[in-house]
């Protein structure tokens, strides 16, 4: 199974930057990157470089709403940035020891017995093995520290 690692997609980035809203209907939050690497944008899956505007905001990565579709806080490039295509390794901003993935079904709730915290080497052997299930649709990764959204893994076209 050959998975890839996707940014938020560009329709969703483009209508927080145009309503400046979080998914609360809440304000997005503004700032300057204090230092190089400190703050993962979901949009391109790059670091804000230091000194540049970013977005802070609450973000519920679901079209749908049930007790499965978590909201947490996020980072976006301000202005917008350019998507990353979907690749089939991690992005390089995650440069924690472990993380959390966790299996979703196709109507956005989780799949129980899927969620772990896997060591960063291991992402992507653990996302394939989720998603090699005929019951898993996505898998979300997710800090492991603050349990914030990182970026879903798809099975790769």
């Amino acid at each position: 199974m050959r998975v890839e690692f996707h940014g938020l997609p560009s329709p969703d980035v483009e209508a927080i930057h145009r309503s400046g809203l979080d998914s609360y209907g809440d304000p997005v939050e503004r700032h300057a990157s204090a230092e190089e690497g400190s703050m993962p944008c979901r949009h391109c899956l790059r670091n804000v470089p230091a000194g540049q505007p970013y977005l802070a905001l609450a973000h519920r990565p679901f079209r749908t709403r049930n007790p499965f579709t978590e909201t947490g806080p996020i980072y976006l490039c301000d202005p917008g940035c350019t998507p990353v295509p979907p690749a089939s390794e991690p992005p390089a901003f995650l440069n924690a020891p472990q993380y959390i993935l966790r299996g979703y079904s196709a109507d956005e709730r989780i799949v129980y017995g899927t969620g772990a915290v896997i060591p960063r080497d291991q992402l992507t052997r653990y996302a394939a093995q989720l998603l090699d299930r005929g019951d898993i649709a996505f898998v979300d990764l997710r800090s492991a520290s603050n349990n914030c959204f990182l970026c879903r893994i798809h099975r790769a076209a």
